[in-house]
């Protein structure tokens, strides 16, 4: 409810509808009902800031009185908010990190299975194109358009086997204990093999 109200602002008082709707949203709230003289809700306000075309004019002035305080509201909201984002954040990486170090089976398994379902589905697209182009060839053009329909699918698919790879073989260099170079380092290892 408090969003409707934050539209209705727009730019007649926006330093209010920043912090209306956010922790601090109840006391600015309650402010700003004060200041129309209704009663401390959103659907109030709301009704009469519809209703008076003066209320934007007395917002706007209760925004130019109360500036320094309402700044100092709209900080801690920025800090609140930044602080929330900073905890998702890291429970994520939290979660990544339980996921790497686990030993489960699935979470080992999970790369291969996907490789091999990506091997099953492509021979049984080729396999059922072939059938379909020697047992029904006037269907030919209609069928290998079909199949053309699926690359964007399959190529999307394939990037990400082959990134799931790439992967898996530097999980098992991290496990032996080598420190993966990646692409520079190889190329200078590389060069440096051949001087």
């Amino acid at each position: 409810m408090w969003d409707t109200i934050k539209d209705l602002l727009g730019g007649a008082a926006p330093l209010i509808g920043t912090v209306i709707g956010g922790p601090a949203g109840g006391a600015v709230g309650a402010m700003v009902a004060s200041a129309l003289g209704v009663e401390a809700t959103p659907e109030a306000i709301e009704a009469e800031l519809r209703s008076n075309p003066d209320a934007l004019i007395t917002l706007k002035k209760l925004e130019s009185d109360e500036r320094v305080r309402l700044r100092e509201l709209a900080l801690d909201q920025s800090k609140i908010e930044s602080e929330e984002r900073k905890l998702a954040i890291t429970t994520q990486a939290a979660t990544q990190q339980a996921e790497l170090a686990s030993n489960d089976a699935y979470v080992r398994r999970w790369r291969p299975t996907f490789g091999y379902a990506m091997c099953l589905a492509w021979s049984l697209l080729f396999f059922g194109l072939a059938y379909a182009l020697v047992f029904h060839p006037k269907e030919a053009a209609s069928n290998v358009n079909a199949v053309v329909a699926l690359t964007p699918l399959f190529s999307v698919a394939l990037a990400v086997l082959g990134i799931s790879i790439h992967k898996r073989s530097q999980d098992k260099q991290v496990a032996k204990g080598i420190l993966p170079s990646g692409a520079l380092g190889t190329i200078k290892k590389a060069i440096g093999s051949e001087s």
